[in-house]
């Protein structure tokens, strides 16, 4: 049987949990079957074992092969656990199941087994793409790629299970779940691998845990995966201008010089400048450039971008290559075999079948070496977006047997990272996760943003759409700063034309939930161009702050409409929560503090993108008039009987990016405060401080100026300014005679 106790540990006893090993002999198929931890088992001078640790609060587990015997096997597939699924105390109508997809595009949610979101659109390319693993007959069953959490939607005694991988070097994996909640396997994929006699294979280690809180559980889960995995998380995320979302590979080398003076004409704190798909003739052939669009060569432009002080960034697709490639035509056997000898398809670009590179192949190593090292060195390359990744673990018959789908795709990863060093930024996109961890500093965790807010096809929530970019922003929130620097894709920020079919709500919701994601913060529109009033939007999501708001209610809702970032600094502690509006209709929302997860107390709440002060509250606030796809950026700060700081519109984060010194004295009887903004750029905006009743303003200077309050509302005022990289604010309260 298996259980769950009070949110305690799963219990499997007997014959109710086993691990398996498909492999082949010869053209003799066999399954091993491991039921007993810790105790090996023989056959044919073949050794298994079964590892199982009790740890606290769950179990971890590995099977290993180790090869005595005379004949070669091949080994298919390793499942480490296979299990009745623990009881959540109850129905499976009820349960909420965490999803995550294969690769960066692929949809991610806490899936609700009633009537939840369908995902798999039943196309050739959708599976190609996004199911690696997909078998006819498993559209009955949930597969989450590494890891899983199972919960109940409602219930204060919930309990929630976790099951995932907390390493990925070796071989894909996933967690598949029958629909009914009655069986769940845990799989690596061997891949039909060789394993010659005296040869050893390890499964990846899988955990179980249990508790109470399902995020919490995710949370712990991407934290001992970095460390199993060694992953690399940058100090600061990157800042930058992106050319695709506006020029879609049109952009000449005039048009990104263009906006680098813009970017410095506007004073606008954008780092890299990365320079996306279209600089050259076909996939593969990296060095050989649009002479139309780039007339006077890469280095050309690389060098006017670092004169003007910026970093440079370059898009490839370095695992495959366009079947016009040179690449392609002067090395044939480098790319992957289908069984018929002939080249793999990994994705189709713009109508070019692109073919798979084989990334064990030593030759296609030095290849991507000697790519990669050229363009660090010779072009001066900082930042390298590199895409498609998943055509390195596409199947096909690779030039190392030995080798897994995820071995291939981390050789050729390793062969980059080495190429352009430890201090260039590498970013992940279109990549298998899991692989990826402890390679690249920033990885994309979801389908592009584009111009329209839904997809051409509402039911492909991998497609193309801001919508569907945003749900994996907030669903895959707890892998940032833990695994990588996550990357929500671009800000777009443009009025909305022919180019643009985004309402402000919209591009409003995407700027918040970029910005309140805490990773890179790449534009990407024309600046030479743009409306001057909607650099703002701009301006307030930089810079990046890297720390990540919790989607609070993600195991509750497959579109989560909590999005909230708890901070905490010397002088203060406030929350900042993103209520989103997913629907099409305006709605009446209410948001209970008890729901953020605020201690009981008094909390003052602003309205951030209407500049309103809502008043004081210690249960809940309602957004009367929350407009469809909205996302409504609420601040709740702490009551307290001195005057405070209440909020600035500097930033959504509200102080966490730009308040460098806050400092509350008492000189002369009087109250002061003193507090220094420092942010890059040229910015206007308020600040506002709560002023309780029996205080009053007795002075106020801002940069050493006397300014008069501005009253917003009872007990608050602001003061308005221009900051320019510093500004300073003094204040001094005294008190009111009764």
């Amino acid at each position: 049987m298996s259980r769950v106790v009070g949110g305690g540990t799963p219990v499997w006893s007997g014959p109710a949990r086993a691990a398996f090993v498909r492999y082949r002999m010869g053209q003799r198929v066999e399954v091993m079957e491991l039921r007993e931890p810790n105790k090996a088992r023989h056959l044919e001078g073949i050794r298994f074992i079964w590892r199982w640790q009790d740890e606290d609060g769950g179990y971890r587990m590995w099977v290993r092969i180790t090869h005595r015997g005379e004949e070669p096997i091949h080994v298919e597939a390793i499942d480490v656990l296979t299990a009745p699924v623990p009881h959540l105390g109850r129905p499976p109508q009820s349960w909420s199941i965490y999803q995550n997809g294969w690769q960066s595009w692929t949809p991610t949610f806490a899936r609700h087994l009633s009537n939840g979101l369908h995902t798999a659109p039943e196309t050739p390319a959708y599976r190609r793409w996004h199911q690696p693993h997909w078998e006819v007959g498993t559209d009955q069953e949930i597969s989450s790629e590494w890891v899983t959490v199972l919960t109940t939607t409602t219930g204060e005694d919930r309990a929630s299970v976790l099951v995932g991988f907390v390493s990925a070097d070796k071989q894909l994996a996933e967690i598949r779940i029958r629909q009914n909640g009655a069986e769940l396997t845990a799989r690596c994929y061997c891949d039909d691998i060789l394993v010659e006699p005296g040869g050893s294979l390890a499964s990846e280690t899988l955990v179980v845990r249990t508790g109470p809180d399902p995020l919490s559980l995710l949370e712990a889960w991407a934290d001992e995966m970095a460390t199993e995995m060694k992953a690399r998380v940058p100090t600061h995320s990157p800042t930058g201008w992106c050319s695709w979302y506006t020029f879609y590979g049109e952009n000449t080398a005039g048009n990104v010089l263009d906006n680098v003076q813009a970017i410095d004409d506007l004073d606008l704190p954008l780092n890299v400048i990365l320079i996306d798909d279209g600089y050259q003739t076909t996939i593969g052939d990296w060095f050989s450039l649009n002479e139309k669009r780039f007339p006077q060569g890469m280095e050309t432009v690389t060098r006017e971008i670092q004169a003007a002080g910026h970093q440079v960034g370059i898009w490839t697709a370095p695992f495959g290559a366009a079947e016009d490639s040179e690449l392609f035509r002067q090395h044939p056997h480098w790319f992957l075999q289908d069984e018929t000898g002939a080249p793999t398809v990994g994705w189709v670009h713009w109508g070019k079948p692109c073919y798979a590179l084989d990334c064990t192949h030593p030759e296609v190593l030095d290849w991507l070496s000697n790519t990669f090292r050229h363009l660090r060195r010779e072009w001066g390359i900082d930042f390298f977006k590199i895409d498609f990744l998943f055509a390195a673990a596409v199947p096909g018959r690779r030039h190392d047997a030995t080798a897994t789908r995820a071995q291939a795709l981390r050789r050729g990863l390793r062969a980059i990272r080495q190429a352009i060093g430890a201090s260039a930024f590498l970013l992940g996109c279109g990549a298998p996760l899991g692989p990826c961890v402890g390679i690249v500093d920033g990885m994309r965790i979801g389908p592009d943003v584009d111009p329209n807010w839904y997809p051409v096809w509402r039911h492909d929530l991998s497609a193309l759409s801001t919508q569907n970019a945003l749900r994996n922003v907030v669903t895959r929130a707890p892998l940032h700063g833990r695994l990588w620097a996550n990357d929500p894709d671009c800000l777009l920020v443009r009025q909305r034309g022919e180019n643009l079919d985004l309402v402000l709500n919209e591009v409003r919701t995407l700027v918040s939930l970029v910005t309140l994601s805490g990773g890179l913060s790449l534009d990407s529109d024309d600046l030479t161009a743009i409306d001057q009033g909607r650099l703002k939007y701009l301006r307030q999501a930089l810079p990046p702050t890297g720390l990540s708001a919790r989607p609070l209610d993600l195991f509750e809702h497959e579109l989560p409409g909590l999005f909230v970032l708890p901070v905490e600094r010397d002088w203060g502690r406030w929350w900042v929560a993103a209520a989103i509006n997913w629907g099409d209709r305006t709605a009446r929302t209410t948001i209970h503090t008890r729901d953020l997860g605020l201690p009981s107390g008094r909390y003052h709440v602003f309205h951030y993108w209407r500049r309103r002060y809502l008043g004081v509250t210690d249960d809940a606030v309602t957004v009367t008039r929350h407009q469809p796809h909205e996302a409504a950026v609420l601040l709740f700060k702490p009551t307290s009987d001195r005057p405070d700081l209440l909020t600035t519109t500097f930033h959504i984060c509200q102080g966490l990016a730009e308040i460098s010194s806050y400092q509350f004295g008492i000189i002369n009887a009087k109250s002061t405060v003193e507090l220094i903004l420092e942010k890059p750029g040229r910015q206007f905006g308020r600040v506002f401080f709560t002023v309780p009743a029996g205080w009053q303003v007795a002075e106020a200077q801002i940069d050493g100026r006397l300014q008069a309050p501005v009253v917003e509302a009872p007990h608050i005022v602001s003061f308005g300014l221009t900051l320019e990289d510093r500004a300073a604010v003094e204040l001094a309260f005294e008190r009111t005679a009764c």
